[in-house]
């Protein structure tokens, strides 16, 4: 496995940054990596997501040469372990942020009416759209062929090409999504989660947005 992936990362970074090259070969890099069931679960932190998203963010920025930290060294570590190193430090991240929140939660108060108001739910939603959003929905479109192989264990009408667009702002619910064909919403969530925001992730990132 190590060696496979020391293969891939070499390809990849043979690439210039930002190119369509580099971009294949990082999803091709987290698809295996994904596989191979080897990063760290966090099991019980709330915000292992996130974490695993920073990971990725982090992964991409820092593969090939150095971005927001120190570019990887395959002599030194596997990749995988590299990755695991800097997970773990998110997670404990996370761990500590969720302990800071429950010590600052705001209490809802009691309206004049008698009903109890979330401060929370108070605040505005945004109103301005992501000003990457116009580039990803042309990026699915250009890519749906290949994202449309990407799909749920014997349902390829469930794939990353329509759950993206489905997802994008304005976000269809996961309960419609679920009624809609028919599946658990864990198995859209995680599907998800697991294939397709990855993807997103590294191509928002190949686009020079967000800065870990």
């Amino acid at each position: 496995m190590d060696e496979h992936l020391d293969r891939l990362i070499v390809e990849t970074c043979c690439h210039p940054p930002g190119s369509l090259e580099r971009q294949w070969g990082l999803n091709r890099l987290i698809g295996q990596i994904q596989k191979s069931g080897k990063l760290l679960r966090g099991d019980g932190v709330p915000d292992r997501e996130d974490a695993l998203q920073q990971t990725w963010l982090y992964f991409c920025r820092n593969l090939c040469e150095a971005t927001t930290g120190k570019a990887y060294d395959r002599t030194r570590a596997s990749v995988i372990t590299w990755l695991n190193a800097y997970l773990e430090r998110r997670l404990q991240d996370s761990r500590s942020h969720t302990i800071a929140k429950r010590k600052l939660t705001v209490e809802p108060s009691l309206s004049s009416t008698g009903e109890y108001l979330d401060p929370l739910e108070q605040l505005p939603a945004p109103t301005q759209p992501l000003p990457v959003l116009e580039e990803i929905c042309a990026w699915v479109e250009q890519e749906r062929h290949i994202l449309r192989r990407i799909h749920v264990r014997d349902r390829p009408d469930i794939n990353c090409y329509s759950l993206m667009l489905r997802r994008l702002p304005p976000e269809t619910p996961w309960e419609d999504l679920a009624t809609e064909f028919s599946v658990a919403i864990a198995t859209l969530s995680n599907f998800y989660q697991r294939e397709c925001r990855p993807r997103l992730k590294a191509f928002i990132l190949s686009q020079g947005y967000f800065d870990p």
